[in-house]
């Protein structure tokens, strides 16, 4: 899925990679991102985003396409002539070298005048507020602080793009949460262009302003996180970023902006979004916080009876499993403010949902 954006900053242009000659590891990727834009490259190991990540830096070369930074081709461009800062998962830090001593290593590969030196440092650990640990060696840091560090360091020469592979990885989760925040508010403060690379949909949540989610070497869809959540084009998509109930029928009515579909015996509503009318099988996906719980009569055009077969205290909300519509393990996610008695297992309870809530999907 391309992005025509003529004037994009950098540009994947029909990039193929193979590191066998047979299997293809990425394939046909095309992407444009915007100067000072936010992007992620997400999916599972093996869906090929931190191999595009290192064509971009230079480290591997596209088997196949063309790849663009800021109007002009750098396929045969050496790495350290791409000015591009990398961040690793292994902060990669020397430890022999004091923090400054890190940061002033790529400025003296780049043989900058000593004072300039002293002044680039001071100003990228300003940036990452660690100007106090300027003489300390990365062993004294915390894990929080050492990425911080290899944050700077990929700051300090000032470079037209800073590419990050899973930088966050080897945290724990709240300073992960933590770390998400203070990577989101400099890249905004400085205005740079990122591209970060994750498997973790949570995270290119909080960070991007677009996100290109990837499986097996190709972009299945490029959107803002709000728009990938609401509105996925593909099964893949719609499993990947969120939870979802998946419900699998028949279509046997068309309408203006609608499909009817028979799910064991009886009919849902839902709205098309990626099968056509020559085919008849679909994958319906609802969110499960937009299924209602013993809604009002007719307020939802979609409503069926259910068995209650589990509730999960998750604080504060209830995670409850049910069987409709022929299958098992329906989720609903309600608010916790029924309290925990409110339904009990094997209770009979109506689950409705909105038409716009329930997607209908290629099921291949």
């Amino acid at each position: 899925m391309a992005d025509n954006n003529n004037h994009a900053f950098v540009k994947f242009s029909k990039v193929s990679k193979s590191y066998d000659g047979r299997t293809l590891s990425v394939r046909d990727f095309s992407l444009s991102v915007k100067r000072g834009e936010f992007v992620t490259l997400l999916g599972p190991s093996g869906s090929g985003k931190t191999t595009c990540l290192k064509m971009l830096a230079g480290f591997e070369e596209p088997s196949s396409g063309e790849i663009w930074l800021n109007g002009r081709p750098v396929n045969q461009v050496k790495p350290w002539k791409r000015n591009i800062g990398v961040v690793f998962q292994h902060y990669a830090l020397f430890p022999h070298m004091t923090i400054a001593e890190n940061l002033a290593f790529p400025l003296q590969a780049r043989r900058i005048a000593r004072d300039e030196i002293e002044r680039s440092v001071m100003r990228a650990l300003d940036m990452v507020q660690l100007q106090d640990f300027a003489g300390r060696r990365p062993a004294h840091l915390s894990g929080g602080q050492q990425q911080r560090v290899a944050i700077a360091r990929a700051l300090v020469f000032e470079p037209d793009l800073i590419l990050m592979d899973e930088p966050l990885g080897a945290l724990d989760r709240r300073l992960r949460e933590e770390m998400q925040y203070e990577i989101r508010n400099l890249q905004q403060r400085l205005g740079v262009t990122m591209i970060y690379v994750t498997h973790d949909q949570g995270e290119a949540m909080v960070l991007s302003d677009r996100v290109a989610v990837m499986d097996q070497g190709r972009i299945c869809q490029v959107a803002s996180p709000e728009a990938l959540y609401e509105e996925p084009q593909r099964l893949f998509v719609a499993n990947f970023i969120g939870e979802n109930n998946q419900v699998e029928g028949r279509i046997v009515e068309w309408i203006p902006d609608e499909c009817r579909v028979e799910v064991a015996g009886q009919t849902v509503r839902a709205f098309p979004v990626a099968v056509n009318e020559n085919d008849s099988h679909t994958c319906l996906t609802i969110r499960p916080e937009r299924v209602a719980l013993n809604p009002a009569p007719d307020l939802y055009p979609n409503c069926f009876e259910a068995e209650v077969e589990d509730i999960i205290f998750m604080g504060d909300y209830l995670r409850i499993h049910a069987s409709l519509l022929g299958q098992s393990q329906f989720i609903v996610k309600i608010p916790n403010i029924i309290g925990h008695g409110g339904i009990l297992p094997g209770d009979t309870v109506t689950l409705g949902w909105l038409v716009t809530d329930c997607r209908a999907l290629d099921p291949g």
